[in-house]
């Protein structure tokens, strides 16, 4: 997968768009990026309510909440935003939007406000790592050492293309 990420400056941050194609139904990907045992299986463990006006939590592997969130917006299986609050960091705003194409669903992830050149890097390894689980679901928790592995081949890269947007 060569996934590509367009980073522009917005507002006092950042804006991160990815645009990936994903060779599974608009609904699986939808199941994959709304639903805690599918997103552990990627991502990271959630819990709360995914639905429009819901709080959620993102759990790390030690137990801890690294991110709190709000559901904005929630039109299945086409899309959501959400309020995204990393710890020691100011609310950003997450959207998604699905669309059937040929060869299976485009996936568009945009998040707005972001502060921390580590998001380029982080939602890079993220959605390879949803690619590979849309092909193959069978493990139950997201592999954080192969994601460790992978963050670090791909930050040099994510914090030239930030500091080249900040002057």
């Amino acid at each position: 997968m060569s996934m590509d990420c367009e980073i522009t400056r917005h507002g006092e941050g950042f804006l991160l768009e990815f645009d990936e194609v994903y060779p599974t139904t608009p609904h699986d990907l939808w199941e994959a990026v709304t639903t805690p045992d599918r997103l552990a299986r990627w991502m990271t463990e959630y819990r709360g309510d995914l639905r429009v006006g819901g709080s959620w939590e993102a759990i790390a592997s030690d137990g801890s909440v690294w991110g709190v969130g709000e559901v904005t917006s929630c039109d299945p299986p086409r899309g959501f935003e959400t309020v995204w609050h990393a710890r020691e960091e100011q609310p950003t705003v997450l959207r998604v939007e699905l669309e059937q194409v040929d060869g299976g669903t485009r996936l568009r992830l945009r998040h707005e406000d972001v502060q921390s050149i580590y998001y380029g890097a982080g939602w890079h390894v993220y959605l390879e790592q949803l690619g590979r689980h849309v092909v193959d679901p069978l493990p139950t928790h997201a592999d954080e050492a192969a994601w460790d592995r992978r963050f670090g081949e791909l930050s040099g890269e994510y914090e030239e293309r930030f500091r080249a947007l900040r002057g």
